[in-house]
């Protein structure tokens, strides 16, 4: 039977995994419990609320568990056993239907010591190692979410929680800089604890301060063999945290920060301070060494009493945009997009007007792209010549530029009589200007992608290989880079053998490998396209002709593991199926840059590319040619890739 525990070994109530051997757990006594984390948001059901919830024994992700939903069948609390020792080892917490934070007992021996924020609770991960209670340290921590705890152990004193944040010994000697460099950190290091408590003690942080937002001059690389690193470091110099202490808005500086493994980490205590009392920026100074302050364009001031106004009047324009319709929208959209641009103009620093510029710049383009800022790109056209006209920063210039772009077409897209082949026409153009004149702008590197994008979708291969290059070669760093390789491994795939293995969706591995000696389709696929059902009605008639000859890898790109095996159970495809969370951005759909689907491969029985590309249509005559031992005609056409 399956014991339902609370996360922190609490006995609630012991229960059979099947409702035809004992009753199911009452609702409410499922309902009271609670995450091992405290400032978890997660749906709490009224009284009325939990009278008509259900719970019932569900297969979830092949682990049985306890499943509550509300009236409206929304999932609102998971309990499941997933090592089959019928006890629960997985404490799952829903906002809106959607898992925002899980206890894991990985260890299986009744207490929690896994804590995972997820979806839209954030991506936070934590452990306890000694089995206390208490998160003793993070796995993952994104900039944002360690900005935020900075806050949160401030408001309340929590050293130890501060402590959970800032460098380790043990870190810097993962960071693997030179002996001096590491020396210099650790003195650093040694002050932040003092720093922090001067600050928690002096009643300057409100016990009720909220963490609002997070900023800094974007996450720089500092390249392997600077600062005697083995590898490159992943830092920010002078982040900030925007805080609503009391009734005021206030800017916590937060200084240096650097990404260890999956965790960014701060160097420094928060300050409140004016930036020239600031110690200086750590890694992109002379080697590290102390300075007596900041660079006076790299600096953040406090906001003034009139940011202040502007940013609490901004606050509530957000919250009427959130319920209003469209009409209105546009209009309260227009009044935000003033009022961040008079908060751009009463910034006292380059730095930071610049951010201020940006954040205007994104919500015009994304209002205008929804269909709710009429006139958007007017405005932008116009901050874009004024700021010209003001001799801006390049950064600040081709940020508008690009998004003023993007904003066009996809208002040019909206009208109900475009032309979408002149203005698909007429972007690509745009594209080719913008990475034409701009080299540093971070923005080059998307519209590249962009590009290739479009040139695969023309057929047009070699050109799209060289876009993906640009990428690769200009743009290492870029987030778009890793696509951009994946791409071009794909396109030149043709003649080579190429590495498929994850995890399959019911467990076990899958592997390409040992396939060898029969024709392989390889399919890149997700449960919402338009012709899944045509698809897999073609690929399922393929297998039971030629079955034993050929056979099928199922790649799914769905972000719900649950919502895929749902459609499994009810389509019952006879072939294996890889799924890793992450969707177009999991590890396979990266390693050979998926843009679109479906995606066929199609590998022969040595475990070469024969088509990197294949349509339905094709697949038939395709796969026929291959078993019956011809050269498909794909093979001449698609690619351009050497045998190894």
């Amino acid at each position: 039977m399956v014991r339902l525990f609370s996360a922190y070994s609490i006995t609630l109530v012991f229960l059979a995994a099947a409702p035809a051997l004992a009753a199911a757990p009452k609702v409410e006594d499922a309902l009271k419990l609670t995450p091992v984390q405290q400032g978890i948001d997660y749906s709490q059901p009224s009284s009325e609320e939990i009278a008509s919830s259900t719970i019932k024994a569900e297969k979830i992700d092949g682990a049985t568990a306890w499943v509550v939903r509300g009236p409206d069948g929304l999932t609102l609390r998971e309990f499941a056993d997933s090592n089959g020792d019928n006890v629960v080892d997985r404490w799952s917490y829903f906002r809106d239907g959607i898992e925002v934070y899980r206890d894991v007992d990985s260890d299986f021996d009744g207490k929690a010591d896994r804590f995972c924020w997820l979806q839209t609770g954030g991506s936070r991960v934590g452990v306890d190692t000694n089995k206390d209670g208490k998160l003793d340290e993070w796995q993952r921590l994104s900039p944002e979410e360690a900005a935020e705890e900075a806050v949160l152990a401030l408001r309340s004193g929590d050293a130890d929680r501060f402590a959970r944040l800032t460098l380790t010994a043990s870190d810097v000697k993962a960071l693997a800089v030179s002996d001096d460099v590491a020396e210099r950190l650790k003195e650093r290091m040694q002050a932040a604890g003092g720093n922090f408590a001067k600050l928690a003690k002096s009643g300057k942080v409100d016990n009720g301060a909220e963490f609002t937002d997070f900023g800094g001059l974007r996450p720089g690389a500092v390249p392997a063999g600077s600062r005697g690193a083995a590898d490159d470091l992943l830092v920010y110099e002078n982040a900030w945290a925007m805080v609503r202490n009391g009734d005021e808005h206030q800017q916590m500086q937060l200084g240096t920060m650097v990404r260890v493994g999956d965790v960014w980490k701060l160097l420094d205590a928060p300050s409140l301070a004016a930036p020239g009392e600031l110690t200086a920026g750590f890694f992109y100074d002379s080697a590290g060494a102390p300075a007596a302050a900041m660079a006076a364009d790299q600096s953040f001031d406090p906001p003034s009493e009139a940011m202040q106004e502007l940013l609490a009047e901004i606050e509530k324009l957000d919250t009427q945009i959130m319920t209003a319709g469209p009409e209105q929208q546009a209009k309260l959209n227009d009044r935000r997009a003033s009022l961040l641009e008079k908060l751009a103009e009463a910034a006292s620093t380059p730095a930071e007007k610049a951010q201020w510029y940006k954040q205007l710049a994104d919500t015009i383009s994304a209002a205008v792209q929804m269909g709710t800022f009429d006139g958007g790109v007017e405005r932008l056209d116009k901050l874009q010549k004024k700021l010209a006209a003001a001799k801006a920063g390049e950064d600040v210039l081709t940020h508008i530029e690009f998004r003023r772009m993007q904003a066009a077409y996809g208002a040019a897209l909206s009208d109900p009589k475009a032309d979408y082949a002149k203005i698909q026409e007429a972007w690509l153009q745009q594209l080719e200007g913008f990475v034409g004149k701009h080299k540093q702008s971070e923005h080059v590197a998307e519209a590249l992608l962009q590009l290739a994008m479009a040139s695969e979708f023309a057929g047009e291969d070699k050109d799209a290989q060289s876009w993906y290059s640009r990428i690769v070669k200009e743009y290492p760093n870029n987030p778009t880079a890793r696509k951009a390789a994946g791409a071009l491994r794909r396109l030149t795939s043709v003649g080579r053998s190429i590495d498929v293995s994850g995890p399959g969706i019911d467990g076990g591995q899958v592997d390409l490998s040992a396939y060898r000696g029969k024709v392989v389709l390889v399919y890149f696929w997700s449960t919402t396209l338009p012709t899944v059902d045509d698809d897999n009605e073609a690929i399922a008639d393929l297998l039971a002709k030629y079955g034993g000859k050929f056979d099928v890898i199922g790649v799914n790109l769905d972000g719900s593991r649950a919502e895929v095996q749902a459609f499994l159970k009810e389509k019952k495809l006879p072939w294996k199926q890889i799924y890793e969370a992450g969707g177009f951005d999991n590890r396979l759909a990266n390693d050979y840059g998926v843009i679109t689907l479906p995606l066929m491969m199609l590998v022969d029985p040595q475990g070469k590319v024969v088509s990197n590309n294949l349509q339905t249509a094709e697949l038939s005559a395709e796969v026929k040619n291959l078993v019956t031992g011809k050269q498909p005609a794909s093979a001449s056409t698609r690619g351009t890739g050497t045998p190894r």
